[in-house]
């Protein structure tokens, strides 16, 4: 009697979860506001996504990356293996990257300098770029969140579903901002591509800038980690950037998977970041 009664709790509680994941892909995406820099989020409900990529995923991008430019490493995608199945709790994230007036109110209330603003100079509704991993994770303590791990990255941009963008499996660059189908020289105002979401409503999770994520970098840490609520390795030497960004022109670095390497010490005009926060 225990064992059915174990065994139906858990079918009840698959079935809750797809509900919750049905409700949210339908449109009805729970939102709110981050009092201290308004910036609004949106919810990521708790349960399994398809985290990484297969054998065959890996084989079709180093393809796609070699059309384009021969003598592409394949250890580039590697990492992406193997594919898992990851369970998260619930978290809310932001929808859009932290902008230049978000990081410029941070500044002026913690009495810190703006940094070094890129060539095209600084536009309050782009977002912030020549930040350092450190310069990201101060911002955060400031607004009471955090960076998001490379987990909750990965779910927030593609959902359970195991795509390959935050739109979709088909690739379509008039979804992102990237220099694919014609040149960039800067960054765009966020959320400019309000067709290329994510199935949570989360916007430029591919396209306009990488993004900072909490965990340090190994290449060889899917085959190590658990699967429950992963925070990375605990030491490393570079830290995890995802998405990619205005600059970058191989199709296969905008996939939710791709994993990008950073030094978190360094500041880029390629780089960004997002925030999360605790379900609650």
């Amino acid at each position: 009697m225990s064992d059915r009664r174990t065994l139906l709790f858990f079918i009840l509680a698959a079935i809750l979860l797809l509900s919750l994941e049905r409700f949210a892909y339908g449109g009805a995406i729970k939102k709110r506001t981050n009092p201290i820099d308004g910036a609004e989020m949106v919810y990521v409900p708790a349960g399994p996504f398809l985290m990484g990529s297969t054998d065959a995923e890996i084989d079709s991008a180093f393809m796609d990356a070699n059309a384009q430019l021969s003598g592409v490493p394949k250890e580039w995608f590697t990492r992406e293996a193997p594919q898992r199945r990851v369970y998260l709790d619930g978290y809310w994230t932001y929808k859009n990257d932290v902008t230049v007036a978000q990081y410029r109110k941070f500044c002026h209330e913690t009495g810190r300098k703006m940094r070094q603003a890129p060539e095209w100079g600084w536009t309050g509704n782009h977002p912030v770029v020549n930040v350092t991993w450190g310069d990201a994770k101060a911002y955060c303590d400031w607004a009471r969140v955090r960076l998001p791990t490379e987990s909750q990255w990965e779910k927030a941009a593609r959902g359970t579903d195991g795509r390959e963008y935050p739109w979709g499996n088909n690739w379509d660059p008039g979804k992102l901002w990237c220099p694919i189908s014609q040149p960039r020289d800067r960054t765009a105002p966020v959320g400019s591509f309000p067709s290329g979401a994510s199935p949570y409503g989360c916007l430029d999770m591919e396209g306009n800038v990488r993004q900072w994520c909490a965990d340090w970098y190994d290449s060889s840490y899917y085959s190590n980690s658990n699967n429950y609520n992963p925070e990375g390795p605990v030491t490393g030497l570079f830290r995890v950037l995802r998405g990619g960004s205005w600059g970058d022109s191989f199709r296969p670095f905008f996939r939710c998977t791709y994993r990008h390497v950073g030094d978190p010490t360094q500041r880029r005009v390629l780089v960004g970041f997002r925030a999360v926060r605790n379900s609650g």
